[in-house]
């Protein structure tokens, strides 16, 4: 995940490994849920956005009402979640949108650790970062 200001500045990032096996989808939810923990952990009030590359979770969340599945269950649980901010949405955007966040998952899997940085986020990052604002 990557959290950022309104203007687009970087002000961190970090992803983690959990345990056991996980579709696409169920991965997806946990970092959405992981995400709403961040923000927030951090006390994030105003226009608070989360985007995603997977579709399917957007759409999951525009259409609680008819979802009755596992996944289902857990989005709408992150939707009551939405109550703590004033303005929150989630968003789809491309995958080549998420390059920062990518590139902070090859790394931690590289070194198969969990990370959480705030501004002093790696220099391969960094690079990123700057290109993308």
């Amino acid at each position: 995940m990557v959290v950022r200001d309104e203007e687009g500045f970087v002000l961190g990032g970090g992803g983690g490994f959990k345990e056991g096996g996980m579709s696409v989808e169920e991965t997806e939810c946990v970092a959405f849920e992981e995400s709403i923990k961040v923000a927030r952990r951090l006390q994030l009030k105003e226009q608070v956005l989360f985007e995603t590359d997977h579709v399917g979770l957007v759409n999951r969340l525009n259409n609680l009402v008819n979802d009755v599945t596992t996944i289902g269950a857990r989005i709408k649980d992150c939707a009551a979640a939405f109550e703590f901010f004033n303005s929150v949405n989630l968003i789809w955007a491309e995958r080549s949108c998420n390059k920062v966040a990518h590139l902070l998952c090859k790394k931690m899997y590289s070194e198969a650790e969990n990370s959480l940085s705030e501004l002093d986020y790696p220099p391969e990052i960094h690079n990123a970062v700057i290109c993308d604002v």
